[in-house]
């Protein structure tokens, strides 16, 4: 099982591991994190800093290092996986690659509309993990042979919205109030208010309260 703290220390001061991509691991397995940190113990392209094991944890450790990549399951036992999703890449935009053993194809293909910039089966073969590291990192959208077949067919979005947009969205399917919305995503709530106003110019509706009904329509969420 990785330490957070101490891991994280002792990898920063090893003269060997000074480079590469930062990565951070949020699974609540100890086998997963055992068995990524073997795969990328001779990738000197990537270095692993730290493991969570509780959704909840993510925000503040990611308040407090910095990272190039977020490993993050659906999967979590303390939080919704795409709630977390969303809160990492509206509030600071990362990237982030799902590795999940999740069979929902509904949420996957959610976590891909959030922003999620690969997604990869933990039942496919290592290599797998690293093409799709590579192609995240080098800004491009990486969906593995198994999730690619196991979603089928993508139509393309009738409306396009920002990944800041889709949590606010993600947030308002979930009831929460623009001041939750701002405190979770770490915007002011003016912010909110102007993104929820461009919710309802993009879905084309007036009302606040039509927005969620709307983007569910358009399959937004």
């Amino acid at each position: 099982m990785l330490s957070v703290d101490h891991e994280t220390e002792a990898q920063s001061n090893d003269p060997e591991q000074v480079t590469g991509a930062t990565i951070l691991i949020v699974d609540d397995h100890p086998i997963t994190h055992s068995g990524l940190q073997l795969l990328f113990f001779n990738q000197p392209k990537f270095r692993i800093v730290g493991g969570l094991h509780k959704g909840t944890e993510v925000s503040s450790y990611l308040a407090t290092h910095t990272v190039d990549l977020v490993i993050l399951d659906l999967n979590m036992p303390d939080v919704r996986g795409v709630s977390i999703l969303a809160e990492i890449i509206g509030s600071r935009d990362m990237t982030v690659l799902v590795l999940t053993g999740e069979s929902n194809v509904a949420e996957i293909d959610f976590a891909l509309k959030l922003g999620a910039r690969a997604v990869v089966s933990k039942s496919e073969p290592a290599y797998e993990i690293l093409a799709a590291c590579d192609a995240v990192l080098a800004g491009e959208i990486y969906v593995s042979p198994k999730i690619q077949r196991a979603l089928g067919r993508k139509e393309e979005l009738p409306v396009s919205l920002s990944p800041r947009q889709m949590a606010i969205l993600h947030y308002l399917e979930q009831g929460h109030s623009n001041k939750e919305i701002g405190y979770r995503l770490s915007i002011a709530p003016p912010t909110v208010s102007f993104h929820i106003a461009e919710l309802r110019k993009k879905l084309g509706v007036e009302q606040n309260r039509k927005i969620v009904e709307r983007a569910q329509m358009l399959d937004l969420i």
